[in-house]
């Protein structure tokens, strides 16, 4: 097979959408824009790419090493952002740190990664989220959450299950232990795949005291509703306030008649290095990844200037995309066979109309109507087809 020439072709994990595809797309967009604005979010549209030491503050080092990153004229590295919780942090650390809080903010646009392509995520991206900005409460948190839910509601998308966690309850746990970097990540993944023989041979051969080694020991088991919270070993004030916020938000979240669609993990610990507090994330059913993700980073922002909390989350719009059971279509309703009066006034009430402006014969014109999956034909006449 011979090669295409490299200016016919697109770069590996990219793809054009046209026609329905970019049709369903839109869709997607539009109703995600309209159910954030209706709770009160105002967009907000950080520039493509900035310096890379911008975008890498926090990120973590997987984050960072799947960064697209290159040099402009003057020999400074910059780099497409990779999400965009970190350019919405610099943009109210630098420029709107002294407004009244909280600050809510909605995205929608591509995010870039050099990871290996898969079903509903390539390197070129969607991302549709919030940030809620200035408040650090269990009010705000499950706010975010159930923003998420009506989110993939608003989408068609009613057969979904999310998963909740606390950060700060495993970090509180780990913090006074001294454990090397290679021992915490160790932990940390037996913990959130849930291996227990591993995780007991690693705290075995790390010789915890008693408290924290069975308090980690029981992570991988402190799952379900609320009450996997009651199992689980607090080993200092940090860890039973991580709990008691998880309380409070199930609460909250029970308030919104959604705290059936969760299952509390505090196994849970996957995510963004940024992360400090709950973390979650959404499933519907046929996907067996995530379709929304996001948590509670309230030291972020700071990185930038004020300290100021935050929590929030991103939909992955290809995802949702693969997983909705209503598709958009670009099909007209009608295809006219000249501009009329009438054509203009079903415009004005928001029908898709299609006028021939090839002069096709009648029946090029119903060939044509039936490829389009036009619904009906008006002729010259006055006459209507219905097909």
């Amino acid at each position: 097979m011979i090669a295409q020439p490299l200016d016919r072709q697109l770069p590996y994990g990219v793809a054009d959408l046209f026609f329905n595809d970019a049709a369903r797309k839109r869709a997607v967009e539009r109703t995600l824009a309209e159910t954030f604005a209706r709770w009160g979010y105002a967009e907000i549209i950080p520039p493509m790419f900035e310096y890379y030491e911008s975008l890498a503050a926090e990120a973590g080092p997987q984050l960072r090493e799947e960064m697209y990153r290159f040099f402009d004229r003057d020999g400074r590295t910059l780099a497409l952002r990779a999400d965009f919780t970190i350019p919405t942090a610099r943009i109210v650390g630098t420029k709107l740190f002294d407004r009244a809080m909280p600050l809510r903010f909605f995205y929608i646009g591509s995010a870039f990664r050099y990871e290996e392509p898969q079903a509903g995520v390539r390197r070129e991206f969607t991302q549709a989220g919030i940030e809620l900005i200035g408040a650090n409460t269990a009010d705000a948190d499950a706010e975010a959450i159930a923003l998420a839910m009506t989110a993939l509601r608003a989408l068609g998308l009613d057969d979904f299950r999310f998963t909740l966690g606390n950060a700060a309850y495993l970090q509180a746990t780990l913090r006074d232990l001294g454990l090397s970097d290679a021992d915490e990540v160790a932990l940390r993944d037996a913990i959130r795949r849930k291996n227990t023989p591993e995780l007991a041979r690693l705290l075995a051969a790390l010789n915890l005291a008693a408290e924290p080694a069975s308090a980690l020991a029981r992570l991988p088991e402190l799952w379900g509703g609320t009450e996997a919270l009651a199992r689980a070993v607090c080993v200092n004030a940090e860890a039973r306030a991580a709990v008691a916020h998880l309380r409070a938000v199930m609460a909250r979240l029970a308030q919104f008649g959604l705290e059936k669609f969760v299952t509390l993990d505090l196994a849970e610990n996957r995510g963004m290095a940024y992360y400090t507090g709950v973390l979650f994330e959404g499933f519907v059913q046929g996907l067996g990844f995530a379709v929304a993700s996001g948590g509670r980073y309230d030291n972020l922002i700071a990185h930038f200037g004020a300290n100021v909390p935050a929590v929030g989350f991103a939909i992955g719009v290809e995802r949702v995309m693969l997983a909705r059971k209503a598709n958009a279509t670009i099909a007209p309703a009608v295809i006219a066979q000249t501009y009329s009066a009438q054509v203009e006034a079903a415009r004005a009430q928001g029908r898709v109309i299609e006028v021939d402006i090839l002069n096709r014969g009648e029946a090029a014109l119903r060939e044509y109507a039936h490829i389009r999956g036009a619904r009906e034909i008006w002729w010259r006449d006055g006459r209507v087809e219905k097909l």
